[in-house]
This record gives C-alpha cells, structure tokens and sequence, in this order.
C-alpha cells in the first residue's frame, strides 16, 4: 500500500479530507515518527546480512573533515590508520614526537589504508575494522564461519591479551570499535586467505579483470564494469557464510518520501501505525485539537503494539508436537497402562 493510500485513509479517520486542520507534510512527519516508535516497542522489522572478511570499501579516508568531500555516489568508505588531535599517524612512535616524548617505543607491524591489505602476508599493525550495516538498529545474533560469537569490550580483550592486534586465528568473539564509530573487531583477526583467480571448477571468480565468464573463471561475482548488457548480464556480489560473518539485527524502518512509498511494515501491521499518527494528530496543538480522541486512539495504538509484540513472541517460541492417528479422539481413555489379557492372574 503505498503512502497516496495510507494517507486517504488517515484523512477519513481525521475527518480532514481537504487537508483543512492538518497538512500532508504534517501528517507525513508524524507517521514516519511513529514507524520508529512502533519499532522500538516492538522489533518486529528484522533483516540478516552476510559480510566478507576482509571488507571491500568504495574509498579510503584519514582525516574526519575528508567525509565530507567524499562521493556522494558511494556509500561504503573506510577510515584507515589512526587518528591523534588534528593529525593523523602509521606508526606508534609518531604520536610520541608530536607531544615531545622520546620515540623508543616498537611497533606491532606494517599499516594499511584498506582492510584487504592486511593479508598481504606482513603483520598488520592495526586491527581490522569491520562495518555494521547501515540499516542496523540493533544486533540479535552474529556468527562467524557458522559458529556463534560473543560479544565482549576492547578493554576486556586488551588486558587479557596483551597482544591482541597481531594475534591470528578462528574468530570467538567481537567487540565495538568504540562509542562513534560504527565499526566492530573480530577477536582474533581471522586468517582469511583469498585469491585473484580462481578454477571454475573451484567456485565462483571473486575479483577478474574482464566481464567474460568461461569454464576458467566461473561465475563473475565483482565485476570492474559497472554497467549491464546482453552479453555480460547484471553485477551481483556472492557471499558465503565460510570464513565470513552472519548476523541478525533489527532494522531502522524506511522513512516514507514520496507519494508511491511503500513502507517497510506488512499490510496487517500498518494499521496500528495509523492508529499513532491519529492520536498525535488530534493532540497536536492545532485547531484539530481533540485530547479525548488523542486518548482513545493513543490507547488502540498501545493495545496494538503489546498485541504485535506477544505474536511475534509466541511466533518464536518453542512448540511441542504430537502424532496422532487420524479421526481418532484426542481424550486418554485409559489412565494408567494395563496389563495384557494373557497375562497370568495372581492373589490369593
């Protein structure tokens, strides 16, 4: 149902069909305002992503100012080496000479600039950063090489290990890169390999040069080209759950812009969505003012999300089955088991 619908339908229930009381932009505001509180109280809206290790980034930047002058065309960029006041370092003993202090301390390995480079067969000296979704408003469950990872602290990780940048392995556990950056670390770094090239025989092509797929490259999986046609076909990314993360996470719903705007919510769900924007409306400040009906559909709208929240509840819990024979009776006759006829009988 698209947002021409679902806003005909909220004006009949305000009984503004004109738009005499409230505006559309009002309204419009008010519902996608609702959407997240609807998803707040309820996190019914879920979507699972699967992520390779090590990522792949559009672009590269050091410096914060620089986000700003990124393309606007792309969307995935990684903020690489480390940040100190208003510069930025490779090496640890660089940050000592800013600030006056004898550079005598070592380093844990070799740099990067991009997340891939760190399997280049060198130590890496910085931890691999890793991006949540954009879409993710909170994690339920992560997986790595599909087996369940636990969430932990970088302070919890650095003082049980004090070598935690360099150390490699199969990945038990991540934690938040810090507060402001919407990036999270595996722990250890995992050992991931990839190759250029890969046997059609193998799997799919990972990274190739040209846009012909053969029995020698397999599938194209990313492709240099950028547009489709009839020979090449479409651009797609192929993403395994070997040696990659899995997770499920709630989801921010999709603020509705245009008239033809579907929304995120299924159809049965979108009427409680209504049911909060008329209550705001009629206790909104305006000549349409109405607090006993602000009350009334405030109520149907609580009612509603409890009412979603113990379905999607029920829906996930444990079920407990039983085989029965068809058209027989469901009732227990017999109460305790007896003995068969044959068997002997004894007493005095």
């Amino acid at each position: 149902m698209s947002w021409n619908d679902e806003l005909t339908k909220i004006r009949r229930l305000l009984r503004d069909p004109d738009a005499n009381i409230w505006a559309d932009d009002f309204i419009l505001q008010l519902f996608n305002d609702i959407q997240k509180d609807f998803q707040h109280r309820t996190s019914v809206l879920e979507d699972a992503a699967v992520q390779r290790i090590p990522g792949l980034y559009h672009l590269a930047y050091m410096h914060d100012w620089e986000y700003n002058y990124l393309p606007a065309s792309l969307s995935v960029f990684y903020q690489c080496l480390n940040q100190h006041d208003e510069g930025v370092f490779c090496h640890r003993w660089e940050s000592q000479v800013v600030t006056a202090i004898a550079a005598d301390v070592s380093d844990y390995g070799v740099h990067f600039t991009q997340p891939w480079e760190a399997y280049m067969g060198q130590v890496p000296g910085d931890v691999l950063k890793n991006r949540f979704p954009a879409n993710m408003r909170n994690l339920k469950h992560i997986v790595y090489d599909e087996k369940p990872i636990y969430k932990t602290t970088k302070k919890a990780v650095s003082s049980a290990d004090p070598s935690y940048v360099t150390v490699e392995g199969t990945p038990f556990a991540y934690y938040e890169y810090d507060d402001l950056d919407d990036s999270y670390v595996l722990y250890p770094r995992p050992s991931t390999a990839f190759a250029d090239e890969i046997d059609g025989s193998e799997g799919p092509a990972w990274y190739i040069a040209d846009d012909t797929e053969d029995v020698t490259t397999g599938t194209i999986a990313v492709r240099t080209g950028d547009f489709a046609s009839d020979n090449v076909g479409a651009a797609f990314d192929v993403i395994g759950l070997t040696n990659n993360v899995f997770m499920i996470y709630d989801v921010d719903p999709i603020n509705i812009e245009t008239a033809s705007d579907d929304g995120d919510y299924p159809d049965f769900l979108k009427k409680y969505i209504r049911y909060g924007v008329i209550s705001r409306a009629y206790g909104a400040n305006t000549d349409g003012r109405i607090q006993s009906l602000s009350d009334y559909w405030n109520l149907r709208y609580l009612a509603g999300a409890e009412a979603t929240k113990r379905f999607y509840r029920n829906k996930n819990s444990d079920r407990d089955y039983r085989l029965i024979t068809g058209g027989a009776s469901t009732r227990r006759t017999r109460r305790h088991p007896r003995l068969p006829d044959t068997y002997p009988a004894t007493g005095p």
